[in-house]
């Protein structure tokens, strides 16, 4: 293979791939900074004429789908499609960002308010997907990418898609598909008998939902003996959620496709509707996609209980503060928030601190995101950092003294830190919590700017607080003994 494609790709490393294509890591020599741009090429596995004209037909529609597509902020944008020595070549987008799978990982349960917030963001950008007459049929976590500007997540790997050219092929949906396309444990079995529908996208979702409420791989998921479906009561042992919120799990990855949500569209309709269409009480950040119409309801359910309330708009500015912390502690308490519910934590911390009157009540409301066998351990090292304060700023009353999280750095020259030591701090920080290691250095630099070396790795300390041990590791392998 050649190392530049159409005078413009120069590749860097190999991605991945399988029978139909190849995925290459590249540089765009014609835009300014020479970019990072990722290429599909059609390489198939097999030399059968039937095979190839199968192959190349996946290609084509990968790139027709992807021309509609890729207006979305969500969808990565196709930059070119050519063939160079009869071999057909796609240009895309580059996502900056983490998949999710390394965020929802086996034996690690993420919250009911975390699982709400994943569940609005990828229904939002599969419901336009499905008004275009799109199946993606390869929804699961390795494909959903956390982009690292904004948290949003990303759809990506749309060479399974298939435009659905007849929706009105009796009452059964899309019948004429010709290659079976999925990952198991997120392929329901519709769609493994090569008939999928826009509710196999549904059923996938949910599946991707419970991984993270369970921490559980859809293969160890317990189904009922007598009808092998899969439900939130066979669960109980492990997670505690809303009723509504279960029906509604439970209907997503129904056994018959007849009996989920006919598409992603319909399924946001019903969520929205769910939470008493109080959207506002999730983070912003997940509902601003402007493709997809803000679905109004006159209906009002019970507000679950992970959701912040909301706290009087009209109260006058002596009853309601804007922001009850000051900047640097409010970055503290996104640290220690991030390391137990994920990238999300900032966007949760700034929706809340609109809400609240106090440090103390932003501590407990906060505490409603985290997984509940580790709420205690959150609110104590969240009163610890309160600590921190400066002398002429009130303590929340539960805090307790001799903290030694994130202590308020005395103003000295400012020695920005080299792209060496970022890096550094980034391997640093991988070693105890993997790799959103790189996510939240990256996201630290962005919100302050202006730290030290020295500051910066104390902040970036605050993630390591529940093991001290891991606390002093980091520090001594970044800093110089005194």
């Amino acid at each position: 293979m050649e190392t530049t494609l159409a005078g413009r790709y120069q590749i860097i490393k190999h991605l991945g791939g399988g029978g139909f294509g190849q995925t290459f890591l590249a540089n765009d020599l014609h835009l300014p900074g020479h970019p990072l741009c990722v290429v599909k090429q059609l390489k198939p596995s097999v030399s059968d004429p039937a095979h190839l004209e199968t192959a190349q037909r996946l290609f084509n529609q990968e790139a027709e789908t992807l021309y509609r597509l890729g207006s979305h902020n969500q969808i990565p944008r196709l930059l070119a499609h050519f063939e160079q020595n009869q071999e057909f070549y796609l240009a895309q987008e580059y996502i900056d960002g983490i998949p999710l799978n390394r965020e929802i990982v086996p034996g690690q349960q993420l919250s009911e308010a975390y699982t709400i917030a994943l569940l609005q963001d990828i229904l939002q950008v599969l419901a336009f997907v499905h008004q275009q007459h799109v199946i993606h049929r390869d929804i699961k976590p390795a494909n959903l990418i956390r982009r690292s500007s904004d948290c949003k997540i990303v759809l990506i790997d749309f060479g399974a898609v298939k435009q659905v050219r007849d929706r009105a092929i009796g009452d059964l949906g899309p019948t004429s598909i010709t290659v079976a396309i999925g990952s198991p444990g997120y392929m329901p079995t519709e769609q493994q008998a090569f008939k999928p529908h826009f509710s196999s996208d549904v059923y996938a979702v949910g599946m991707v939902a419970l991984e993270a409420l369970t921490g559980l791989r859809p293969k160890d998921f317990p189904r009922d003996s007598e009808t092998g479906e899969i439900s939130c009561v066979l669960m109980r042992d492990r997670i505690s959620i809303n009723p509504e919120l279960e029906a509604f799990l439970d209907r997503m990855v129904r056994y018959d496709y007849r009996q989920r949500y006919t598409d992603a569209f319909e399924a946001l309709q019903a969520l929205q509707q769910m939470l008493g269409g109080r959207e506002k009480d999730l983070p912003a950040v997940l509902l601003d996609v402007p493709t997809v119409p803000y679905l109004a309801t006159d209906s009002r359910s019970e507000q679950f209980s992970t959701l912040p309330p909301t706290v009087n708009r009209d109260s006058s500015p002596s009853q309601r503060q804007i922001n009850p912390l000051p900047v640097e502690l409010q970055k503290s308490l996104e640290q220690l928030l991030m390391t137990l519910i994920g990238p999300i934590a900032p966007v949760l911390v700034n929706q809340t601190l609109e809400h609240v009157l106090d440090a103390s009540e932003a501590i407990e409301q906060l505490a409603t995101y985290v997984p509940e066998l580790q709420r205690s351990r959150f609110r104590e090292q969240a009163d610890r950092i309160m600590q921190a304060r400066k002398p002429d700023t009130p303590v929340s009353a539960s805090a307790t003294q001799g903290a030694t999280i994130a202590p308020h750095m005395p103003q000295q020259p400012i020695s920005m830190p080299d792209p060496a030591f970022i890096k550094r701090c980034e391997l640093e920080l991988a070693k105890s919590i993997g790799p959103i290691a790189s996510v939240i250095v990256k996201r630290t630099l962005t919100q302050q700017p202006h730290l030290s070396q020295a500051q910066l790795v104390e902040v970036l300390a605050t993630n390591l607080t529940a093991n001290p041990q891991q606390m002093a590791a980091f520090r001594q392998g970044l800093l110089p003994s005194p």
